[in-house]
Parts: structure tokens; C-alpha cells; sequence
């Protein structure tokens, strides 16, 4: 069996059989692509061994230049393949059983948007301009409910009930979450809608274009870069800094962790703990600053 033909059953039964989400299907079209392209349109599946996919290993990081959070994901959806031919019946040898492969991730913190700069792009007169106004409301929902841009750009209209103040979140995985909006942006949001209602749409997506389309995930990134820059954020703004932000400042609040893992949507509290470090950072400024110690010796 050619490598291309397992890699596009591979996607079929991701789609029909998992159901995973179609963020997730082009992640791995984009991976196992990649890979292909490395072994050649005509390699099979059996020539894919232990060396093979170290040598593909210094590939990504040397020719892509890639990041070990980015090798990482590749390997990961190489693993699922292997694993489901596996499973399937094919008698294929799996490259990863006894390799070890093993890629240490940078301890980075999560890039968080300082509370003054918050203050900067959500206080601010309501956009005219539609495009603004999208931008306006996405960087709002991005802060309140600590969405990842694809679950706001796949977003449904009816998903988001503003009167109850609930919006209903497709994730990872097909899991489904509900989030709570603070009642201060309800006019906000009953204001878009109608704005929204009144264009020629036939989107069934909350969030849209001027043209009616959906909002991609590449559009809403484009437009809280550019909503940053107005409101005279020094620092690019990314939709997920909206995500580290709010669960930073809530567990700096002291909000239970289990709260913030549900609202982010994150299987494992594992996932969630990244942000106590952060949160740990500021208070190791606040209890320096504050320490009663100076006032006591001087």
C-alpha cells in the first residue's frame, strides 16, 4: 500500500468514523501531506521505519524550521496513522513501537495582555463601520469566554442565546461546552445580531464578513491585529492571548482551576495548571512589593 492512499483512508475514517472536527481534519491533511511529500509520491507504508522517521524528525526542525511544539503535533498525527492501520488489520510494522523520539518543549509561559492595554481595547465607542464593529465584538467574546478563534469562527448564530447570556462552544474532539457572557455586553451583542440579520447572509455563523460569508479564523486574526493597533497596543495582539489573558487574571482572582479547565474546554487540568506559573509570577510581584519586611527594617 502506497503511504498516500493509508494516509487519505486514514482521513475518511477520521471524518465518518471519529468525527472529528474540521479544524482537526486539515491539521492532519496538512501533516500527513508533509510527509508524503518527504518520502515521495510513490514510497510505501512499509518503508516507513524507526530511521525514517528520525531522519524526518531533523527535517522539520532543519528544513522547516519548525517549532518542537509544531514537530510534535506532526509526530502525534503520524502515531494515530500507525496506530489505526494497525488496528485496522494491516500487517505494518509500526516505526514508532520502541523508538524513542523524544522532543523537550521550551518552558515558555503563556504571552498574556497586560491589564492596561485590556482597558485599551475594550473601552471604546461602538464601530460604525461593520467590519469594526466584527472586530469589536470578537475581541469581546475572545476576553469573556477564553474561545479559541476556531471555535469562534465556527461559531453558530444560534448558538449564542443573548438573553440568557449563554453561548454554546463546539471544541476539540466534537466536546461540546456551554460559556456564560457578562451581562454588560448583551446590548452589545443583541446590537450585532440585528446589524448581522440585515445583511444578504445566507452564513448560519454568528460571526460574518461584509460579504455575508463566514468569518474565517484568518479574517478574525486579521482584525483584532488591526483593532490592537488602533486602540494603540504596543504589542501584536493574537485572538489566543485573549485565552491566556482571562485564564490568567481569574485564577490571579483566585477562581477555582476546575472552573477556568471548564470554561476553556481542556480535558486535562494538566493543560490548565500552564497558567498557575503565570499567575505565580504576579504574585511573587505583589507579595515583593507589598511585603511588610521593608516597612519593618527599613
Amino acid at each position: 500500500m502506497l503511504f498516500r492512499d493509508a494516509a487519505t483512508a486514514f482521513i475518511r475514517h477520521c471524518q465518518s468514523i471519529r468525527k472529528l472536527s474540521p479544524h482537526t481534519i486539515r491539521a492532519y491533511q496538512l501533516d500527513l501531506t508533509r510527509f508524503s511529500q518527504f518520502l515521495g509520491k510513490r514510497a510505501a507504508v512499509t518503508s516507513c521505519d524507526k530511521t525514517v522517521i528520525q531522519n524526518y524528525v531533523r527535517h522539520l526542525f532543519d528544513v522547516h524550521a519548525l517549532k518542537e511544539s509544531s514537530v510534535k503535533r506532526h509526530l502525534a498525527t503520524l502515531r494515530s496513522l500507525f496506530r489505526w492501520l494497525d488496528e485496522d488489520g494491516a500487517e505494518i510494522e509500526d516505526p514508532f513501537r520502541g523508538a524513542r523520539i523524544r522532543i523537550r518543549m521550551p518552558k515558555r509561559l503563556p504571552r498574556i495582555i497586560a491589564r492596561a492595554d485590556l482597558r485599551r481595547l475594550l473601552l471604546h465607542d461602538r464601530p460604525n463601520a461593520f467590519a469594526d464593529l466584527t472586530a469589536y465584538v470578537a475581541t469581546e467574546l475572545l476576553f469573556a469566554t477564553g474561545m479559541r478563534v476556531s471555535e469562534l469562527a465556527s461559531l453558530l448564530d444560534s448558538a449564542v442565546d443573548v438573553d440568557e447570556g449563554t453561548i454554546t462552544i463546539i471544541g476539540k474532539g466534537n466536546r461540546q461546552r456551554r460559556v456564560f457572557v457578562p451581562d454588560e455586553l448583551k446590548s452589545l451583542l443583541h446590537d450585532y445580531r440585528a446589524i448581522r440579520d440585515r445583511c444578504a447572509s445566507s452564513a448560519d455563523t454568528y460571526l460574518i464578513n461584509s460579504r455575508g460569508a463566514a468569518a474565517s479564523p484568518q479574517m478574525i486574526r486579521r482584525l483584532v491585529r488591526i483593532h490592537g493597533e488602533r486602540s494603540s497596543v504596543r504589542d501584536r495582539v493574537t485572538p489566543h492571548m485573549f485565552r491566556h489573558s482571562v485564564a490568567t487574571y481569574l485564577l490571579e482572582e483566585g477562581v477555582d482551576i476546575r472552573y477556568v479547565q471548564r470554561l476553556l474546554g481542556h480535558r486535562s487540568i494538566s493543560t490548565t495548571e500552564i497558567y498557575t506559573h503565570v499567575a505565580d509570577s504576579a504574585l511573587k510581584v505583589r507579595i515583593t512589593e507589598k511585603h511588610p519586611r521593608r516597612g519593618i527594617v527599613g
